[in-house]
């Protein structure tokens, strides 16, 4: 009988560890040994509101094998497996660190033979931790890679504790990415210096993206908004220039200090409307509050991304004025997960070095064991914001 192993499988207020036999290992398969595995802020809302990222209805079946951000090493390739990977950097053999792209592609819908670079609409797509299959999520020893999944090789230099953020970090350099391509249409017809940035939310999508910001636009202003003291440390020390703490101050405080330094600035004499160039909001949640707010505070033809609201459900409703997007032409989007390229870009990053410049995987904060009490643990210190990264270590005794 096949050896069996333990999955994490996840309901609706419920993680319980099950057991599994590891299939016999396909020719066009590969089996992965998970080094660690994120709690990710969508994976806590998966758990307290029993609904999923799917694209089109949110809804998915349980129990659900959980773990999208991860890092692991090749424990064994079928011997057709390099014939049908996707292979974005050389080619990794046994025994080498690797990251693998989440979703995986049907390749034959639209959304990937008509409109290349959005395949995360992808009609016919499972995700790796995000999948009713065991073994395909990284809370778990071990992930069975499919054929046709994509796959990153590390640099010997990145530890398993870069690695299992490369994930979060790739969701902020999306959404920065978004920010100042919709900021270089702005600037074609008005050319203000694109340098004040505020970000809420300093949990690890939150600092993911000031990392992405500070490697992108170094000499920018990031100031960043959360009601944790222990994050706004974090983003300190990743590069903010100012914090605002949301229990210490005032709706009516932060606009004036934020309008003061957007007033403040080499500029011209733009008006008492004056503000930021972009808010990008990573809450995913008390979007009463922090969306009026962001576009208070923008400027006319700033940006406004909605990063958080990952999940159905969470973060709750807003209500403005539709005149305020209209009369200052705001740009509100949305940021849903990534193209292969954002992928292909944070990796070269990391690779070359990034996390060295710029310590982001320090948001690690706690380490889970692969027991449903600790995993349960984690998900709910995560949702009353203890810590900032808990990662689960599947060989942790």
């Amino acid at each position: 009988m096949a050896e069996k192993h333990k999955v994490a499988g996840t309901w609706p207020g419920k993680v319980e560890i099950l057991e599994h036999a590891l299939p016999t290992l396909k020719d066009d398969q590969m089996l992965i040994r998970v080094e660690l595995s994120g709690i990710c802020g969508t994976d806590a809302h998966t758990f307290e509101k029993g609904f999923g990222p799917h694209r089109i209805s949110g809804k998915v079946g349980y129990p659900l094998y959980l773990g999208h951000e991860y890092v692991g090493v090749i424990e064994k390739k079928g011997k057709e497996a390099d014939k049908n990977m996707f292979y974005h950097t050389e080619v990794p053999q046994e025994g080498d660190r690797i990251w693998w792209g989440l979703d995986h592609y049907c390749n034959v819908c639209d959304w990937e033979v008509l409109y290349p670079g959005w395949q995360q609409w992808c009609l016919g797509a499972f995700f790796y931790g995000f999948d009713e299959t065991p073994f395909h999520g990284a809370w778990s020893r071990y992930v069975i890679l499919e054929p046709g999944t994509h796959i990153w090789k590390f640099d010997k230099k990145i530890t398993p504790e870069k690695g299992v953020v490369v994930e979060p970090y790739i969701v902020g350099l999306r959404a920065v990415d978004k920010v100042l391509t919709l900021l270089s249409i702005s600037e074609k017809e008005a050319n203000p210096a694109t340098d004040l940035f505020v970000i809420y939310g300093a949990g690890a999508i939150g600092n993911a993206a000031l990392t992405a910001l500070k490697a992108s636009v170094p000499n920018s202003i990031a100031i960043v908004v959360d009601p944790n003291k222990h994050r706004l440390e974090m983003a300190k020390k990743l590069g903010a220039d100012h914090v605002l703490n949301v229990k210490e101050t005032t709706r009516d405080e932060r606009i004036k200090f934020i309008k003061e330094i957007a007033t403040s600035l080499d500029r011209p004499r733009l008006g008492d409307r004056w503000g930021v160039d972009a808010v990008i909001d990573c809450t995913g949640k008390n979007a009463d509050v922090v969306i009026p707010e962001a576009i208070e505070i923008l400027r006319p033809m700033g940006v406004l991304d909605e990063v958080g609201a990952f999940t159905a459900f969470t973060a709750g409703k807003f209500t403005i004025d539709p005149h305020e997007i209209c009369a200052r032409e705001l740009f509100f989007v949305g940021s849903w997960a990534y193209p292969l390229s954002t992928c292909d870009k944070a990796i070269k990053q990391v690779n070359k070095g990034l996390f060295d410049k710029i310590p982001y995987h320090e948001i690690i904060t706690h380490r889970r064991r692969l027991v449903a009490e600790d995993i349960t643990n984690g998900i709910k210190s995560l949702l009353s914001g203890v810590g900032i990264k808990h990662v689960i270590d599947p060989w942790k005794a």
